[in-house]
């Protein structure tokens, strides 16, 4: 199972949940959540993961979109800064268009709110918490690029001596939250080898 960001918690929950229906697991850009929490109160690592506290805020329904939804702009760079080999200027206009009618909007701010509610982040009654406490059992490949600011080499080796035996870790150099777009060719290549062993 391979998953990035949204489908990257869906891969830790399921793959932890139901080992016995997948072989290997692959993430992208996403740390374990207990990696999240164990960080959660250091300054640095609060302004890495903004987005998660401002998004629970009613008022990112109004800020969101000003300026052309300038925020997405803000936030692409904060993830992925300027990668050598690759325009977003498509992506990026492609994800505007689609949050410009306000109940898209809404749903994309809505992933959030649900499973990172403010009354329950982070606390004994947060349910995502819970279901995505465990790790994989299977062998694991944890893909990151260098520029996404979340995870780095510390983070990584924290990851990966978590993980099962058989399991690795590559920090893309270069690379931002974007890794099938920004180096589709490299992350092809350690996804294929690493379901090869």
């Amino acid at each position: 199972m391979v998953g990035h960001d949204w489908g990257g918690f869906t891969t830790w929950g399921a793959a932890a949940l139901a080992p016995e229906r997948w072989s290997k697991v692959v993430v992208a850009d996403v740390p374990p959540v207990r990696f999240y929490e164990r960080r959660a109160a250091v300054p640095e690592q609060i302004h890495k993961n903004s987005h998660f506290y401002f998004f629970q805020m009613g008022v990112a329904d109004q800020l969101v979109p000003v300026n052309d939804f300038g925020y997405l702009d803000w936030l692409w760079n904060h993830w992925s800064g300027d990668i050598a080999g690759y325009d977003p200027a498509e992506d990026i206009r492609a994800g505007k268009e689609a949050l410009r009618d306000p109940a898209n909007l809404r749903m994309g701010l809505g992933l959030y709110r649900q499973n990172f509610p403010a009354d329950a982040f982070g606390t004994e009654k947060w349910e995502m918490g819970r279901l995505l406490a465990g790790l994989p059992t299977q062998p694991t490949l944890y893909l990151h690029g260098s520029e996404d600011p979340v995870v780095d080499e510390e983070i990584l080796a924290d990851i990966v001596a978590a993980l099962p035996e058989g399991s690795d870790g590559v920090l893309l150099q270069g690379v931002g939250h974007f890794p099938m777009v920004e180096a589709p060719e490299e992350v092809n290549r350690r996804i294929l080898d690493f379901l090869g062993k």
